[in-house]
């Protein structure tokens, strides 16, 4: 009995103590984003208006600049045309590189997409939603043009589509691009930031633009063998290893990296048990390093998010993050 209760001891000293297999797995003891181990650096969040939450945002660093989209709560209207069934409340700002709001342009009752792009075209700040996508001017936050886009399960916009089943949009949709196509007197295969998703942006002789979707990877293929493609303009410097589930991004002498990511558990996702973890990060900025940590637990996201287009900063001295629908300025 004696030789029994000593080997029950050792079994959980082995599961539970220090020799336990445990023992070796990485710990997290890092602070929770927006807090980090580094007192030097400086996590300033920067302030919207009551009730919206950063959707997106994108550097210009040689302007000095942040444009940010924000949104309020996403509603339902009910009614069955998809373009109308999901409404909100959009904010574009324009920023300088301290966080002071330069121009803003308030959308209201637009339809909500998700997700939505944003990057510069020459002198302009283009929107792309999943209805239309809208040009500003840079400096102004003047709209200059508002480009239609068709898409294949939302087609035709001004038919009710309770009535259509998805192969009779289909078949209203083909003809009306080949027309399109026909027509184009520009025909280019637009990229879009950081996805693999392409589309079809084409100008009639009345200089009117439209953008079209393509069906699926092989008419991608066959588009972009025959027409010039159009990508907007990115940080080179964004790495992802697929294997580890880690990423690297640098923006000049500023590095953000995920170094692990660590087992949190089990957490109650009503009805069923799901694996939570946390990752942890280092922020090179100003010569100094900052690090921290982010986990999905309890609904959060496991990732902050950089701009979309891959840079992280406006200014070389400063990094901007959003995590949870909140824009931080860290220097």
């Amino acid at each position: 009995m004696k030789q029994f209760a000593l080997l029950f001891i050792w079994l959980l000293s082995l599961l539970f103590g220090c020799g336990g297999r445990n023992s070796k797995k990485p710990k997290q003891d890092l602070p929770w984003f927006p807090n980090t181990d580094n007192p030097a650096v400086q996590v300033m969040e920067i302030p919207l208006d009551s009730g919206y939450t950063v959707q997106t945002f994108l550097v210009a660093p040689e302007r000095k600049e942040v444009y940010v989209l924000a949104h309020t709560r996403v509603e339902q209207s009910g009614d069955y045309k998809l373009e109308d069934r999901f409404r909100t409340d959009y904010l574009l700002l324009h920023l300088d590189a301290q966080g002071q709001v330069l121009q803003r342009r308030e959308l209201p009752g637009s339809r909500h997409s998700s997700p939505a792009y944003l990057w510069l075209e020459q002198n302009n700040l283009v929107f792309f939603a999943d209805d239309k996508v809208r040009l500003y001017n840079a400096e102004s936050m003047k709209a200059t043009e508002e480009i239609p886009c068709y898409v294949k399960h939302d087609f035709p916009s001004t038919k009710n589509l309770v009535e259509l089943f998805p192969e009779e949009q289909l078949e209203l949709y083909l003809p009306a691009r080949a027309k399109a196509l026909k027509n184009s007197v520009s025909t280019r295969v637009l990229c879009l930031p950081r996805t693999r998703v392409i589309v079809l942006l084409l100008e009639s002789a009345k200089q009117k633009r439209s953008v079209w979707t393509i069906l699926d990877s092989l008419e991608a293929d066959q588009f972009m063998k025959e027409y010039d493609q159009l990508e907007p303009p990115a940080n080179p410097g964004w790495k992802y290893n697929s294997a580890t589930g880690l990423f690297r991004v640098q923006d000049g002498s500023t590095v953000l990296e995920t170094t692990a990511e660590v087992s949190m558990g089990t957490q109650l996702v009503y009805p069923n048990y799901k694996s939570r973890s946390a990752i942890q990060y280092e922020l090179l900025i100003g010569g100094k390093k900052a690090r921290f940590a982010t986990t999905n637990r309890s609904r959060k996201p496991l990732y902050v998010q950089f701009s979309q287009n891959d840079y992280l900063s406006a200014a070389g001295a400063e990094a901007w993050l959003v995590y949870q629908g909140v824009l931080y300025r860290l220097e």
